[in-house]
């Protein structure tokens, strides 16, 4: 009785704070994130709107991070630095819908002294598996700068993280 309890109390927390359902870290590089589609992200027709992709690899590129130990809460206070979107390229190519359960794969592809390229794509999963279903494919370009908006070199360490992690188009 109580484990039912807490399972329906876990539920209600994870659908009321949007948070994602699995965040696997993958070997090859690939950082996996999964979300569920709300309400709140589609159109009367249950089409998930085009700018909810964005908000969905941004909370990826975010767990992408903090599976390599960086959160950029820490990064801000101890070291002075924004992780900042410089530039967005979207391919929509499907739509995903109202209750979908979908899979966001980043993977970092190059740095240099203050910017992260990074290639994510989206995926529709069914059941326990993501199927060939591909939504979106974003490239993104990450520059570090410091509060006052002035570039900045990326920290050793991250760059040390990010270089052991990088790809090359394995999208």
């Amino acid at each position: 009785m109580m484990s039912g309890i807490f399972i329906s109390l876990l539920g209600l927390t994870l659908m009321m704070n949007k948070i994602n359902l699995a965040d696997i870290p993958q070997s090859s590089g690939m950082h996996s994130f999964r979300a569920r589609i709300y309400y709140d992200a589609t159109d009367a027709g249950g089409i998930v709107y085009h700018t909810e992709y964005l908000t969905i690899a941004e909370h990826a590129r975010t767990e992408a991070l903090r599976a390599l130990g960086f959160y950029q809460s820490r990064l801000t206070r101890d070291q002075n630095i924004l992780l900042t979107v410089r530039r967005c390229n979207v391919q929509y190519i499907t739509p995903a819908f109202l209750d979908d359960l979908v899979e966001v794969r980043t993977g970092f592809n190059k740095l240099t002294g203050a910017r992260i390229f990074l290639e994510q794509t989206i995926h529709r999963i069914e059941g326990k598996k993501t199927t060939d279903d591909l939504l979106v494919s974003i490239e993104t370009e990450i520059a570090c700068v410091s509060a006052m908006g002035k570039a900045k070199r990326l920290p050793e360490e991250l760059k040390e993280a990010i270089s052991g992690k990088l790809i090359i188009n394995e999208f």
